[in-house]
C-alpha cells in the first residue's frame, strides 16, 4: 500500500504541474467600426431655408445595442457577432452620420441636433428598421430605415418613406461587410434627400 501511494504521488504532481502549464488562448479583442458617410453637394443646394434638426433616430431590441448584427438567407433570426460592436449605439451613430451628410450635400446651411437648443424650421427623424450583415452568396450589407421631413412652421410632413439598400461586401470579413452597411446607409441617405430635392 504504501509503495502504490509513492507511486502515485509523483504522477499526481506531474499531472497538476501539466495541467498549470495549459493556458486559455487569449480571448480576440474587442473591435468598434463607425459610418463615415460620403456625401456629393446637391444641385441648387441649400434646399431648404432655415435650421434643419436631425433627431436620434427610433431603434428597439438589437437594432438599438452597439454589437453588429446579421442573418442567414430565408430566416428570421438575427445573431449578434462577438467582440465586433459599433463605436456608438445606433441610434446615435445614424443621428451623427445623417447630420453629416445633410451638411456635405448642401441641404441646409444649418443642420443641428437637438443638443444644440436651436428652434427649428425642419425636424427628421428617423427610425432603423435594419442595420445587418446578410450571409449569402454574396455576402450582403443592408440598411433601411424609416425617414421623415417635417416642417415646424405649418406641421406639414414634407417627406416620409422607407429607404434601404443592399450592397454587396467582399471576402475580408466584418471590416469588409461595416464598409458595405456603409455604403448602404449613403445609399438610403442620397434617395431622402433625392425626395427632399423634390418637394
Amino acid at each position: 500500500m504504501k509503495h502504490t501511494v509513492k507511486r502515485l504521488v509523483p504522477v499526481l504532481a506531474g499531472a497538476a504541474l501539466l495541467a498549470g502549464c495549459a493556458v486559455a488562448p487569449p480571448a480576440p479583442e474587442d473591435a468598434f467600426y463607425r459610418l463615415g458617410p460620403t456625401a456629393e453637394k446637391v444641385a441648387g443646394a441649400p434646399l431648404l431655408n432655415g435650421v434643419v434638426e436631425v433627431d436620434r433616430f427610433a431603434a428597439s431590441g438589437s437594432l438599438a445595442n452597439r454589437a453588429l448584427l446579421y442573418s442567414e438567407p430565408g430566416s428570421n433570426a438575427i445573431s449578434e457577432y462577438h467582440y465586433h460592436f459599433w463605436i456608438e449605439a445606433p441610434p446615435i451613430l445614424l443621428q451623427s452620420a445623417l447630420v453629416s451628410y445633410l451638411r456635405a450635400a448642401g441641404v441646409s446651411d444649418r443642420v443641428v441636433t437637438p443638443e444644440m437648443r436651436v428652434t427649428p424650421d425642419y425636424t427628421i427623424t428617423g427610425r432603423v428598421m435594419r442595420l445587418e450583415t446578410l450571409h449569402g452568396d454574396p455576402v450582403t450589407g443592408v440598411a433601411q430605415f424609416e425617414l421623415s421631413l417635417r416642417d415646424e412652421k405649418t406641421g406639414k410632413l414634407v417627406v416620409l418613406g422607407e429607404y434601404g439598400a443592399e450592397k454587396a461586401s467582399g471576402k475580408n470579413g466584418v471590416q469588409t461587410d461595416v464598409s458595405a452597411i456603409e455604403k448602404a446607409v449613403d445609399e438610403a441617405f442620397r434617395a431622402f434627400v433625392a425626395d427632399i430635392a423634390k418637394k
